[in-house]
């Protein structure tokens, strides 16, 4: 299964998922697929390719790398130590260096070959795609551009996925308004909310089973309805076999004071996440109040 990734990906330290990405040193390259989930076994998962597609006018530099990773606290990408059992020691890829002339396109193909016998569950990688400047003799030295990167999920075996959402809430104390996922997984496989999100003035809330996915959701131009203040598309990264985590997904920088319900319609890994959260944006604590008048000490 593949998820097409946006025409250009600017990036140099990755979060490659969809809360997010930060952007440093920016490249002009774009990559397809930014995200693969393979059997292991299948013939699939030994014939793949990646399309890397140079978007500015000049040639661009770039080295190949494979590396194995893990969730932080803070649900960002980090580096994980390899070992035996990690997907990361059985992928193979060619080339591992190449240069792509401006406004041409490069294929990397790789497979996946076990090298011991794969325990039931999922295995993850990131393929790393890093532009180094060519102008640099010394290899022990590559001046690193940025990279962008595709992450592998691979399986085998029974999979898994036992999500559990324990609370959401909706947070009005910051500047940006957001809600607040708290998300188990008990499986041996990842786990991801998808779905949509909608502010409702609460006088007009008719109920979370009464209301339905809006069509266009995320387009500027969609005409929502009156009732509904702001609408958009749930983007929270994924929650890792047997971890617990507060998933946070920013709603909207402004509203007036007032009831709101923050209507949830989505699924967690293919169970539903149908629910509606009343929350209250307060009157602003620093209006300003007229100055009392001076008391005046001779009066009687």
């Amino acid at each position: 299964m593949f998820q097409k990734t946006a025409k250009h990906i600017a990036l140099s330290l990755i979060s490659l998922f969809a809360w997010g990405i930060p952007s440093a040193n920016a490249i002009d390259v774009g990559v397809s697929p930014s995200r693969m989930e393979l059997d292991i076994k299948a013939k699939q998962a030994r014939s793949n390719s990646i399309q890397i597609t140079n978007l500015s006018n000049k040639p661009a530099e770039m080295k190949a790398y494979v590396r194995n990773w893990t969730m932080d606290e803070k649900n960002e990408l980090e580096d994980a130590p390899s070992n035996e059992q990690s997907l990361d020691q059985w992928i193979v890829f060619t080339p591992s260096r190449f240069t792509i002339p401006p406004r041409s396109t490069q294929t990397v193909r790789f497979a996946i070959r076990p090298k011991v016998k794969p325990a039931p569950g999922e295995y993850r990688a990131v393929i790393y795609l890093e532009e180094i400047a060519a102008d640099n003799p010394d290899s022990q030295a590559i001046s690193t551009l940025g990279r962008v990167g595709v992450v592998v999920y691979g399986y085998t075996g029974e999979v898994k996925r036992v999500g559990t959402v324990n609370s959401v809430s909706v947070d009005t104390k910051s500047n940006v308004i957001k809600a607040l996922f708290d998300v188990s997984n008990k499986g041996n496989a990842h786990i991801r909310i998808n779905g949509q999100y909608a502010i409702w003035r609460a006088a007009n809330y008719p109920g979370a089973k009464a209301t339905q996915p809006i069509a266009g959701v995320g387009n500027p131009k969609t005409k929502l309805p009156a009732s509904i203040v702001q609408a958009g598309v749930l983007e929270l990264p994924p929650i890792l076999p047997d971890n617990r985590r507060q998933l946070l997904q920013p709603l909207t920088r402004q509203l007036p004071p007032g009831n709101y319900v923050l209507d949830i319609n989505g699924n967690l890994s293919g169970m539903a996440v149908d629910t509606g959260i009343p929350f209250t944006v307060p009157a602003a604590a620093n209006v300003s109040k007229p100055a009392p008048k001076p008391v005046n000490s001779s009066a009687k």
